[in-house]
């Protein structure tokens, strides 16, 4: 099949897909403020993630983190103990297994999720309520096409 003329190129798609999806995380991110902010504690972009998981669904082990991650196990074990620490997250003996740790989160840090969760929320309402009509709509189809590419991603992904 060949494309018409003004259907848009796989290079010229990504060339402005990547610059755009990580403006909107980190502008996000540096809008909405730190994920902790009734501590002193500085929270890594990696914490954040593993906190935002298991916050997801509790109760999953390091391996099922590091899997929906896309990191190695070592490295999201690390981080995990790194958030034992500081408070942030619980890691209890699986009962059926007691090879396999179950993480939670603290009290602390799921009051700290949701607030980030709400203070992401109002800036990005904010930035939406800016938009026209038109651009929402685009908006809204392109989410379609995200969530498919990602699908398409984790294809790759599993394939290699």
């Amino acid at each position: 099949m060949v494309p018409s003329p003004t259907a848009p190129t796989a290079d010229a798609v990504s060339e402005s897909l990547m610059p755009a999806v990580g403006a909107v995380r980190r502008l996000l991110r540096r809008l909405a403020g730190p994920f902790v902010t009734t501590a002193p504690l500085e929270v890594s972009t990696s914490q954040r993630e593993v906190l935002l998981v298991v916050g997801k669904r509790e109760g999953r082990s390091v391996a099922e983190i590091a899997d929906e991650l896309g990191l190695a196990p070592n490295s999201v074990s690390t981080i995990v103990t790194q958030l034992v620490g500081a408070g942030l997250l619980v890691r209890e003996t699986d009962p059926q297994d007691r090879r396999v740790g179950r993480l939670t989160l603290t009290p602390a840090a799921q009051v700290a999720l949701d607030a980030a969760r709400a203070r992401r929320r109002g800036v990005l309402h904010e930035a939406l309520d800016r938009l026209s009509p038109r651009q929402l709509t685009d908006l809204a189809a392109g989410i379609d096409a995200l969530e498919a590419l990602a699908e398409e991603l984790r294809t790759l992904e599993r394939e290699r």
